[in-house]
């Protein structure tokens, strides 16, 4: 593999211009750049042709279990974020349960992608998947926001290997079949799309938030046994027939200064940007000091990564040669990320305060982006058909962007609009970001990297999605704590209350429990009402304010996407690159049998 980054060919890079109507059987270019070229002459030379095996077939039913996997300890927690937080809290820090996934998921989907494309993959599914059911045992058993922290930083770090998955289940299929795959690979997704409702349901019913966390720990351990039988990628004895190194050359050869230097960038700017503004104010060197030293580690590691003369670079440069066709779907991929995973943390917060009125409406509001997803995944799943990616992208990316723009006009009088508009922000994510791996999966030169480009490519997006998380929640939470105050004020007015009085009932207000308001002299069922509107108006202000800022992040989006090339239709071959280990046996039987 070290031999791929000395290679001399040149690699230029030529604006393709759009194809003709594609077809599974011809092409028809105008304009064709060479980095094109030699990605669709490897993808007609690697890998075999057995089809759809019933073995492969199950090994992607694996991985959409995965997925699933990786979801329920994804949509869960946000769901029910501020009824852990009345229960075990109040902490200002639990919004780090949510932040602290999406930063073990940035780092741990590139360190998976890169160790398996070296070491093979079957391992190192096992291991997330291990690594989700000692989180959900956490988690579950949690007596403390630090404890529920802890164990979403452990669902981090296993789903980051499970959202592997993304790049494994387009290897282990033919070429041709990889958009209809990695469409119903997300649609699958509805057994843990509908694990928010479920959630409340069982909290209406047992008001008991942890028995989810249970749910949780029976199906990771399904995931776990339908992984252990099932998937069986092509083993290191077989990727060490092809390079010829022992596993301890391989790791004595490993980027390890690398792998620090992304650990600590990732961590130390991602704990800068959440810090700021809530716990410590952004002009502060507690804000500072880690935002910086991490922004900065992570552009050195850029340049390390490029100049220094590795054999097993963390971040191989030549995935990155081909700009149009890998970085550019990476960063249109990074927009889409920032929009959904915001989204996934301020629609929760924001529909439950302003539009339900009991457990199962907070539920059924909570299926409005899963719902989405789940339908763009269907959508996808015709890509091939409909062709002209770089148009469905770009299409997807305005659409999410208006829509992002339209929900800062939301009202707590009008829930119609604020869930088509939700709704239409996760179609058009899941349009983007599932065309999106399938584009970056055929846009690597090597098929051999798929782990590491799927990687990148989930690194991109769940580390957008920690940033944006973070910065909308800032932005959200303080622009509220400014409103509150005015507008409790604002609405007991008639009331004349003293001033001590208003201080408490405005607290009151911003905890949101009976307990907070009972304790509050005077309180009237009327002075509690015109209270409680008063803090949905002070939080809609702050989400109009974040709704905002993402605006901007859309609109860089879709100046990128323009430069995003559809697929060559050359490259859906009917090769697998992947293929299952009793499927290389029987089809190497096969050949004996033919030659003798």
């Amino acid at each position: 593999m070290a031999n791929m980054d000395n290679d001399k060919t040149s690699i230029s890079h030529v604006d393709a211009i759009e194809s003709a109507p594609e077809s599974d059987h011809s092409v028809h270019l105008k304009h064709v750049d060479s980095a094109n070229e030699e990605i669709v002459q490897h993808l007609q030379t690697t890998g075999e042709e057995v089809g759809m095996t019933w073995r492969s077939t199950m090994a992607a039913i694996s991985m959409g279990m995965c997925y699933n996997a990786y979801l329920f300890t994804l949509l869960i927690p946000p769901a029910i974020l501020s009824y852990i937080n009345a229960d075990l809290g109040p902490d200002p820090r639990y919004t780090w349960i949510t932040i602290s996934w999406n930063l073990g998921g940035a780092m741990f989907v590139t360190i998976g992608g890169r160790l398996s494309d070296i070491f093979g993959r079957r391992y190192f599914f096992l291991a997330g998947a291990s690594t989700l059911i000692i989180g959900s045992i956490i988690s579950a058993t949690g007596q403390s926001i630090e404890q529920m922290i802890a164990g979403g930083a452990i669902f981090g770090a296993g789903s980051g290997f499970l959202e592997m998955s993304f790049g494994a289940v387009q290897e282990i299929v033919p070429n041709r079949y990889r958009h209809v795959t990695i469409g119903l690979f997300d649609a699958s997704s509805v057994i843990a799309q509908i694990m928010p409702l479920v959630t409340w349901v069982i909290i209406k019913y047992t008001f008991n938030w942890r028995i989810a966390y249970y749910c949780m720990i029976g199906f990771q351990a399904i995931n776990l046994i339908l992984l252990w039988f099932f998937y069986n990628p092509p083993s290191f004895r077989e990727k060490q027939a092809e390079h010829g190194k022992s596993r301890s050359q391989l790791l004595r050869e490993f980027d390890w200064v690398g792998l620090f230097l992304f650990v600590a960038g990732c961590t130390l700017f991602i704990v800068g940007v959440s810090w700021g503004g809530s716990l410590y104010p952004w002009t502060s060197a507690t804000t500072l000091g880690p935002l910086i030293v991490g922004f900065m580690t992570l552009v050195g590691l850029g340049f390390y990564e490029r100049y220094a003369p590795l054999k097993e670079p963390l971040f191989p440069p030549r995935l990155f040669r081909a700009t149009r066709h890998f970085t550019v779907p990476m960063f249109v991929m990074a927009i889409g990320g920032m929009q959904y995973y915001s989204n996934a943390t301020l629609w929760n917060r924001l529909s439950q305060l302003l539009y339900a009125t009991d457990e199962i409406s907070k539920g059924l509001y909570a299926e409005v982006l899963p719902l989405g997803s789940v339908i763009g995944g269907f959508v996808v799943a015709f890509s091939k058909k409909i062709g002209h990616q770089r148009w469905q992208v770009t299409g997807a990316v305005a659409l999410q962007t208006a829509c992002v723009g339209a929900l800062a006009t939301a009202t707590i009088d009008n829930p119609v609009k604020s869930i088509i508009l939700t709704f239409l922000v996760s179609l058009t994510t899941s349009i983007n970001l599932l065309n999106g791996m399938v584009l970056v999966g055929f846009g690597i030169v090597y098929q051999e990297d798929i782990g590491t480009a799927a990687g990148l490519a989930g690194t991109s997006r769940l580390l957008a999605g920690a940033v944006a998380t973070a910065i909308f929640s800032n932005v959200t939470n303080n622009k509220y704590a400014q409103a509150l105050p005015a507008a409790v004020r604002a609405n007991v007015e008639t009331f004349n209350l003293p001033a001590a009085t208003l201080a408490k009932l405005t607290a009151a207000a911003k905890a949101g429990t009976a307990a907070a308001y009972k304790a509050v002299p005077g309180i009237t069922p009327a002075i509690q009402a015109a209270a409680a509107l008063g803090n949905k108006q002070a939080y809609l202000t702050g989400a109009h304010l974040a709704y905002q800022v993402a605006l901007a992040f859309g609109l860089c989006g879709v100046i990128a996407a323009f430069f995003i090339p559809s697929v060559d239709s050359r490259k859906y071959t009917k090769r697998t690159v992947a293929v299952q280990q009793q499927d290389r046996k029987a089809l190497e039987e096969k050949k004996m049998a033919g030659a003798a």
